[in-house]
């Protein structure tokens, strides 16, 4: 025991946690219909909600007490909380979990300032929200900034910030920011949300000996405070937001104050705030990035173990998958799960009860709880909620979220960006919803399956809703970085998965085997070179997705069943993983059939005869690739630069070309206006003979069509 002293100045270390995601100032709506009975926390992600996540983390940093504090849907919070190791009546409990409940609350201003009004804070504390996942330890951080108020008594927050370069993942359109710190202090001198593609810095901080400007950091939506934080809010009643609340204690005079910020180098730390965030978040936590904060860390409610098996497959021990069934990495099944023959599940989280009839296809997708997928179905990049039937041959395109409870009917095809819920959605006029009852007993998409369509006060008319439609589904979804040929080519959705099966289910579940062993030893050769393309300054994201690719071919060819229809939808999930142009992933593409298994000290004869077989095997690959708007260009387009890294392409390369336009993967208008904007001299004379009698069999062509017309 310590000594009296030592007891006196005892702070019990408290944490916040706000369950409901607000976004501007109001509830987020980007998990709507899914979040309209229950608060986005409670989504789940590999066998657990997102709350859970967020207690783990504020356990492993050593908190003593916590607040959940909620507004609406609370008692699906509390039911689960009852049910979980954080009930207080739980022996082994980390710590005890208080609630509140308010639901007069409408956005996270609205909340701090009843804290405030409550008079239950009366220390630094923690705060955090219900959809952070993180394996930070936030203890060293609050010591941290204790310290830095004992230095300085205006210091009353230390916002967390995780390091994130321009282009990385976890940075969704709408999260820039733009932040100057001293240098040596760490204190927020200047703070905006970039909005806009310039930022005026203020005079201001040329006083300062240096200054560091950041645009590369990730809000993590983590914040060590004093209780003067809340009572600047109760002070400013007009601020919802913490964002705006920075901004004042910044730049107004009348507020004395100081913020300081905290960057992480190692740790992961985002918040699922968005289904784009929510899939990546999925994804990371499969591939470990939050260690110790695993999938198979704990034992699920009804007992069921999870165990880990190769290529970031979690599987638990009371799920059933079919003989002839490919299950992919990055995919989470959970107890209960039944997957029937011949089905194809990649970079999925199926919970709980989850059934999937026979020849169906599941990818970068999230199913929930006792949920009902019939025979031949295909699900890609979307989120299916609790109890919901999907028929026979259904089809659910991207970025779709489908709510609780939904029942479609047998055949539907839901568009992407389309959102149903299982009851339609009021319109504010109840007379005319009761004479419509009875009319429309069923929804656009079957018997409880309505479209549903948010309101939104701005527009007044159909043709205004009608015209931000597009617009909309990415701000909800989470909008990524794209260019205008990526946006406007079609050839990305065509993913359809046929039935043919690929990886095959081992049935000795220690062993995990999901593909051949031989792939890694196979795949050394083009491995090495990813590593060069870094220090050659090619975007890491790039890199990344190259190496998916190469990934997933070795897997098809060492299985010897080259199912395209399979690679397309694998390929396809990791371009949205990874925020690749398409431009970008039919280079990767290419350049992966070429060098694939490929022996480089060949010689020129039997070199090109190699990649002939890649292409051969890949062939009808590439020609789906090459169906998209600017498809072939956009293959011409990389020779260069695999020259560039491979130089004993350049012997063969017109050979190549020749056999590429023999299969159909390219064609005689492509190469020409390639080969007449072509730079490169040394290619330019490789290529010379076949661009030739390229014109000459074109020039042919014409003078016969001009005799025929004759």
């Amino acid at each position: 025991m310590g000594t009296g002293k030592e007891m006196k100045g005892e702070e019990v270390m408290q944490a916040i946690v706000i369950a409901d995601s607000f976004q501007k100032g109001s509830f987020n709506t980007s998990f709507a219909p899914l979040t309209n009975d229950e608060p986005a926390c409670m989504l789940p992600l590999a066998g657990k909600p997102l709350l859970e996540y967020t207690l783990q983390c504020l356990a492993m940093s050593g908190v003593q007490d916590a607040i959940i504090y909620l507004t609406t849907n609370s008692s699906k919070v509390k039911s689960w909380l009852k049910g979980s190791p954080w009930d207080p009546s739980f022996p082994a409990a980390p710590f005890p979990v208080h609630t509140i409940v308010n639901e007069d609350c409408r956005s996270f201003g609205d909340a701090l300032r009843d804290l405030h009004d409550k008079g239950i804070i009366r220390h630094n504390f923690i705060l955090v929200t219900g959809d952070l996942v993180s394996n930070l330890n936030l203890g060293p951080l609050l010591a941290k900034h204790k310290a830095t108020a004992a230095k300085d008594k205006k210091a009353i927050m230390t916002s967390v910030y995780s390091k994130g370069y321009q282009g990385n993942p976890l940075r969704s359109k709408g999260s820039e920011m733009v932040l100057a710190v001293d240098r040596s202090s760490q204190e927020v001198l200047y703070y905006q949300k970039a909005e806009t593609k310039s930022t005026l810095l203020p005079i201001d901080l040329f006083q300062h000996d240096e200054v560091d400007v950041h645009f590369d950091l990730l809000d993590s939506g983590i914040y060590i405070c004093s209780p003067i934080v809340l009572a600047l809010f109760a002070d400013n009643f007009d601020i919802q937001d913490m964002d705006r609340m920075i901004n004042e204690i910044i730049e107004s005079e009348l507020i004395d104050s100081t913020i300081y910020i905290h960057t992480s180098t190692s740790e992961f730390s985002c918040r699922a705030m968005n289904p784009y965030l929510y899939n990546l978040v999925y994804e990371k936590v499969l591939n470990r990035w939050v260690y110790p904060v695993v999938p198979e860390s704990r034992i699920l409610h009804n007992g069921a173990k999870v165990c880990l098996l190769q290529n970031s497959v979690y599987k638990s021990a009371g799920s059933r998958v079919a003989k002839g069934t490919a299950i992919h990495p990055n995919t989470f099944i959970g107890h209960g799960v039944s997957i029937n023959d011949d089905c194809s599940v990649m970079k999925s989280n199926l919970e709980s009860g989850v059934t999937i009839g026979a020849g169906s296809s599941i990818a970068g997708s999230i199913v929930m709880k006792n949920t009902k997928i019939g025979k031949n179905c295909n699900l890609t990049n979307c989120i299916v909620g609790e109890n919901v039937v999907l028929p026979d041959n259904c089809q659910v395109k991207d970025k779709v979220v489908i709510g609780h409870n939904a029942v479609l009917k047998t055949g539907s095809c839901v568009p992407s960006g389309t959102r149903i819920s299982s009851a339609k959605v009021s319109d504010g006029f109840s007379d005319d919803e009761e004479e419509e009852a009875g009319e429309e007993a069923e929804g656009e998409f079957g018997p409880c399956a309505f479209n549903y369509v948010e309101e939104n006060p701005d527009f007044d008319s159909d043709e205004e809703i009608e015209a931000q439609a597009g617009c909309a589904v990415l701000n909800t979804w989470g909008q990524v970085y794209t260019t205008d040929n990526e946006g406007s080519d079609s050839s990305e959705s065509d993913g359809e998965v046929g039935d043919d099966d690929g990886d095959s289910w081992a049935e000795d579940d220690h062993k995990g085997d999901l593909d051949p062993g031989s792939d890694m030893e196979e795949g050394d050769n083009n491995m090495d070179y990813l590593q060069d393309d870094e220090d050659e300054g090619e975007h890491h994201d790039v890199v990344n997705f190259k190496r998916e690719v190469l990934e997933s071919l070795q897997r098809a060819d060492g299985e010897g069943k080259i199912v395209t229809d399979n690679l397309v939808l694998e390929i396809n999930s990791s371009k949205h993983a990874w925020n690749t142009t398409l431009c970008e992933v039919n280079q990767c593409v290419l350049e992966s059939v070429l060098t694939l298994n490929l022996d480089l000290d060949l010689s020129p004869g039997k070199l090109l005869a190699a990649v002939k077989v890649n292409l051969d095997k890949f062939r009808q690959l590439l020609i789906k690739y090459s169906q998209s708007k600017s498809g072939q260009d956009y293959y011409l387009s990389s020779v260069p630069e695999l020259i560039k890294r491979f130089p004993q392409f350049l012997d063969v390369i017109a050979k190549v070309l020749h056999h590429m336009y023999e299969v159909d993967i390219l064609g005689e208008d492509a190469i020409l206006k390639w080969a007449n904007k072509l730079q490169d001299g040394n290619i330019a004379k490789k290529v010379k003979s076949f661009v030739d009698w390229l014109e000459e069999a074109e020039s042919s062509d014409e003078d016969e069509s001009s005799q025929d017309e004759d």
